[in-house]
């Protein structure tokens, strides 16, 4: 059961990760002490604890059947354990029932004593009997009567006739799946994430790989010459895989480029495609962006809002997917095929913009929450991606006609997109900016690193003084990073990822969902580049301000300002969590957003604060706490006095 310990966990990171985690099952409370003592439910709930310490077979019984019968079931594991261990095998059990024997008159049977059962090797003696008036030749025939079960014989002791191994396997495997619903069930009370799943394909460690150590062996001329062309990028393209070879400031990399991923084998292509689709925008990015089909009635019948949007702030996407259904034929007949499908999936497009554009729309976000989508205020895009076995090479496509801006991409372009900034705001503002297909299907990540290139090449904007004067430090990324998002650290840059993901999922009513998907697209517009930074800020913050003094408040704080119209964010770590520090943060945030005023307006900014304080109770890490201020907080003289006293002296 070592998986349902792991699946449940409510840790995000792991105290000692080198320490396997288990489901602990011991004979003795001293036993069931030293597996607890080696981690092996680090990051389970309390409750899970108690109900593993409760059932262990060496527990008292009680008048719950139930209990009684997981604790058997649990000692009968010990037990098939050790006899493994012995070097044991599973053999066979003789419990004779009801051994007859026949004879025929005038012989009689006298008595017919059954043996013990026992383990059945070679041959067994089942039962004894006496015969009367017995002569030789006479007939005498028997029927064994006898239940012969598999089991390991040694220190095997059946209670009853119907306790056999079968049934002990039987209620052993129904106490596994009684722990892992009850587990489930447990882990559903718990507010916030508990695990973010990766997404699926190659790990960064081999999608972004230094060229020297390449097992290619490019030679030094190679490289030299990469790094010296005028857009530094080279490509090379395998069955199932596509290389980039990237110049960057401290190198040149591969960047590889796998396939998409598999699609279920058990739906329609169609099917498992938008559910692909769907799955790299929510994994990699937030499923709070991600806004499922849905259908509304038209008259007599019933039409479908696109294969799925995503909206992120004032940027939407619609999506069309098209799937190639059987067997692909000749490369002339599938790249007429893609044609014809661009052409149909852009009026869809259109048609549905349309739609967007005339009024609102009810949709359900990839967290099943129900939220209204102002859409006539978004600006739209169309992206259109298709889902072949095989693509046609070197397909030309043209520009889609029509008043909305249309994307062609092929799936694994988009799980490149999203698996290189792991941020739904980036990609979205990243189809924005391109706004039209590249001249070849699927040139999609070379587009991406010409971009990038020219990113890193330009000349940094001005910065706003009054920044620097408040003690912020300017700093410089490329909007598009050349190594994918977190290949530098990504401990740290999984870390931005929780907590977006605890914001999410933050005690909210459905109320409070509409509101909530601005304050998470707020926080997921911080730039990629920005993100290893904070999340080694964050990690680091808890460690210090977790050994903090008895009776001493630590406190660790940042802001990110990318413009004078972009949103503030604020993350602090404190070493607790009272009133008086909510307090402080809240002041702290006031302060911050208010100092954005001088020369400002501020009725039209907002600032949005989070606050991670560590826990010690085992039942999550930290807790989080969010704060939003839009406009002018209308601070007094007395206010500021105290807010600057606070916050704003040096020591």
């Amino acid at each position: 059961m070592e998986e349902s310990v792991e699946a449940f966990s409510v840790l995000q990171r792991v105290r000692r990760p080198e320490q396997p985690r288990f489901f602990p099952i011991a004979d003795s409370p001293e036993g069931l002490k030293e597996l607890l003592a080696e981690s092996c439910m680090d990051g389970t709930l309390r409750s899970h604890v108690a109900m593993v310490q409760d059932c262990q077979p060496f527990q008292n019984g009680d008048s719950n059947e139930i209990v009684d019968r997981l604790r058997t079931s649990l000692g009968y594991l010990v037990a098939w354990e050790a006899a493994l261990a012995a070097g044991a095998v599973i053999g066979a059990w003789a419990t004779p029932v009801e051994p007859q024997v026949h004879v025929e008159s005038p012989v009689a049977v006298q008595s017919v004593e059954a043996e013990p059962p026992g383990a059945l090797d070679a041959e067994r003696v089942l039962a004894r009997y006496q015969l009367g008036s017995f002569r030789p030749g006479s007939t005498v025939e028997a029927q064994a009567g006898t239940y012969i079960d598999l089991c390991f014989a040694e220190g095997f002791a059946p209670a009853s006739v119907e306790d056999t191994f079968d049934r002990r396997l039987t209620n052993a495997v129904e106490a596994v799946t009684r722990f892992a619903v009850s587990f489930a069930w447990l882990s559903s009370k718990v507010p916030g994430s508990r695990k973010v799943l990766p997404g699926p394909g190659l790990g960064d460690g081999d999608t972004w790989v230094e060229a020297a150590r390449s097992s290619r062996r490019w030679s030094s001329e190679e490289l030299a010459g990469l790094a010296s062309s005028d857009i530094g990028l080279g490509r090379v393209e395998d069955a199932d895989t596509l290389i980039l070879m990237v110049s960057a400031a401290d190198g040149v990399y591969e960047r590889v480029v796998p396939n998409a991923t598999p699609l279920r084998g058990h739906a329609r292509r169609g099917t498992a495609a938008e559910v692909a689709v769907q799955d790299a925008a929510a994994t990699w990015g937030l499923p709070d962006f991600v806004m499922v089909p849905s259908v509304e009635r038209k008259g007599r019948g019933v039409r479908e809002i696109s294969d799925g949007l995503l909206i992120v702030g004032g940027r939407g996407v619609v999506v069309q997917i098209k799937a190639r259904e059987g067997v692909p034929g000749a490369p002339e007949k599938e790249s007429s095929w893609v044609l014809k499908q661009l052409a149909a999936a852009a009026k869809q497009i259109s048609g549905t913009v349309r739609r967007l554009k005339t009024q609102g729309v009810q949709m359900t976000t990839g967290r099943g929450r129900s939220v209204r989508i102002d859409s006539p205020a978004v600006n739209w895009i169309g992206v259109i991606i298709i889902e072949h076995p095989a693509p046609p090479p070197n397909l030309a496509i043209t520009t889609q006609a029509g008043a909305t801006p249309v994307i062609a991409l092929l799936r694994r372009d988009w799980e490149f997109l999203f698996n290189q900034l792991r941020s739904t705001h980036a990609v979205v503002g990243y189809l924005h900016r391109i706004g039209t297909s590249t001249p070849v299907l699927g040139g999609e990540p070379e587009r991406y690193y010409e971009l990038a290139a020219a990113d890193a090449a330009a000349s940094p904007g001005p910065i706003n003084p009054s920044w620097i004067r408040r003690g912020g430090q300017p700093c410089n990324v490329p909007l598009l990073p050349a190594a994918p998002a977190g290949s530098d650290d990504d401990k740290a840059h999984t870390m931005v990822r929780i907590v977006l993901e605890d914001v999410a999922t933050s005690l909210t009513g459905p109320d409070e969902w509409e509101p909530w998907q601005i304050v998470l697209a707020s926080l997921d517009s911080l730039p990629v580049g920005y993100r290893t930074d904070l999340g080694r800020f964050l990690l680091n913050g808890l460690d210090t301000v977790t050994t903090a003094e008895a009776g001493a408040t630590a406190w660790r704080m940042r802001t990110f300002i990318a413009g004078p119209d972009q949103d503030q964010l604020g993350f602090a770590v404190c070493s607790a969590l009272t009133d008086h520090t909510r307090a402080a943060f809240s002041a702290w945030l006031q302060l911050r957003h208010h100092e954005r005023g001088k020369g400002t307006d501020l009725a039209s900014l907002t600032s949005v604060g989070v606050l991670l304080t560590p826990r010690t109770d085992g039942y999550r890490e930290w807790d989080t706490t969010v704060q939003v201020i839009n406009g002018d907080p209308e601070l007094s003289t007395a206010d500021l006095r105290v807010y600057r006293d606070l916050w704003n002296k040096r020591s």
